[in-house]
């Protein structure tokens, strides 16, 4: 398990709230570029997502990154739901993932989101990039359910993964960490979807919760060492899932 680095550790101490913590962060606003902070150094995004998690003794995580934005209530919409339902216990909750252009505003509800969908202002997450990594999520049939627009959030299907659903999920502090070896861009989030599939993990699509991304991903606008990290981990990608199979021996399920 990663633990936090003890030189940043003490640059936080002492801060009793969200807004303290935000004021220190942004005494470093423009400091540094998350993919481009030195040519030796390749950012942990899954040292850094286990650190996160090291963090809180909450019995649901969301794992998300900082330019993904959940829906307004989603909190205590999912608080709601674990009284009216008890979980499995091999089971995460799937936020569909979107992206809505720049200008717009942020939809605080699902109709608000379905509006704009159907309008073409939001769409799916990734669409242009990788449509094949979100299109799992079955983003049609979610967007037209019935009765489920913004009453009390429910298990609305549940899905088996298949490759490369890449789903944004609350899930309970018990599933397998991020592996750690994978830095910079590419199979980071994927590989330990993979491994949730693999352990047994079922995806259950909930009803009105959903996160966006603002501005549309397109391509173009990466930094320019992207596709050599993309090809880096993908071949790191073919040995993590073959180590997989000696983790999980009694497992039939393969990625």
């Amino acid at each position: 398990m990663a633990s936090f680095p003890e030189k940043d550790r003490e640059q936080f101490a002492g801060l009793e709230d969200c807004g303290g913590v935000f004021a220190k962060l942004e005494t470093h606003r423009d400091k540094y570029k998350n993919y481009a902070i030195g040519g030796n150094v390749s950012y942990p995004n899954n040292l850094l997502r286990n650190v996160a998690r090291g963090g809180t003794d909450a019995s649901y995580i969301l794992v998300i990154d900082i330019d993904m934005v959940p829906s307004a209530d989603l909190p205590q919409q999912f608080m709601g739901l674990l009284k009216r339902r008890e979980p499995a216990s091999d089971e995460v909750f799937v936020l569909p993932a979107f992206e809505i252009r720049h200008d717009r505003k942020m939809p605080a509800s699902k109709s608000e989101l379905v509006q704009l969908y159907q309008v073409g202002e939001v769409r799916p997450f990734y669409e242009e990039l990788c449509p094949r990594c979100q299109a799992p999520t079955n983003f049609s049939r979610w967007v037209n359910l019935q009765g489920q627009a913004d009453g009390q959030l429910e298990v609305a299907y549940t899905l088996n993964w298949v490759d490369p659903w890449e789903p944004f999920y609350i899930g309970p502090r018990t599933v397998p960490l991020y592996d750690e070896n994978f830095r910079q861009y590419g199979f980071n989030r994927i590989s330990q979807a993979c491994e949730l599939h693999i352990a047994g993990y079922q995806f259950s699509v909930l009803s009105s919760a959903f996160v966006v991304h603002r501005g549309f991903k397109v391509a173009g606008e990466f930094h320019k060492r992207k596709d050599e990290e993309n090809r880096r981990n993908r071949l790191l990608f073919r040995s993590f899932k073959e180590g997989l199979k000696t983790k999980y021996p009694a497992s039939s399920r393969r990625c």
